[in-house]
This record gives C-alpha cells, structure tokens and sequence, in this order.
C-alpha cells in the first residue's frame, strides 16, 4: 500500500513538474520573422519550420504558403500535424 502512495505522489510530482519545463520553453515568432523556403516535396509552396524535426516522429508547427489553386495530393509523413489555414480555403 504504501508503495502504491509513493507512486502515485510521484506521479503527481512529475504531472506538475512537465507544464511548467514546457512554459519555460515557449517561443514567440512574429510573421517578420518567418524565413520562407522552398517545401521540398510541393514544389511551388513555401515552408517555415516553426518547432519540431519534420524527418523525426514528433509533432511539428509549421506555416505553409500555397500559391492559388494548388492541390496537395495525398501523402503521408512520420510526424503529427494540426492544420490551420489562416486565408483561403482547405
């Protein structure tokens, strides 16, 4: 029982501990900032990778201009995504 209650209280420690190391680690990016490269794989697009390794399994934030029109043929990648579009349509 009471290594059940010194795991618990531990994981509590930790579960407080791991918001505030990702809080220490926040970046703020204004849009002047953004050094626009050409997407390797949509040729014509442009990307700026914000966090994260695009060739690792992790989760990244990128920004995305597509010239007017295009099409992003399906695909797949080893990384998480959450799509924002901030004009246009999807």
């Amino acid at each position: 029982m009471r290594l059940h209650v010194l795991l618990a209280l531990a994981g509590l420690a930790i579960g407080f501990a791991v918001p505030s190391i990702a809080q220490d680690a926040m970046k703020v990016v204004t849009a002047d900032e953004l050094v626009w490269k050409e997407h390797p794989v949509f040729k014509g697009a442009q990307t700026d990778i914000l966090v994260g390794d695009p060739t690792k399994a992790e989760t990244i934030v990128q920004r995305v201009k597509f010239p007017p029109h295009f099409k992003v043929p399906p695909h797949t990648h080893p990384y998480s995504e959450v799509v924002t579009v901030l004009s246009g349509t999807y």
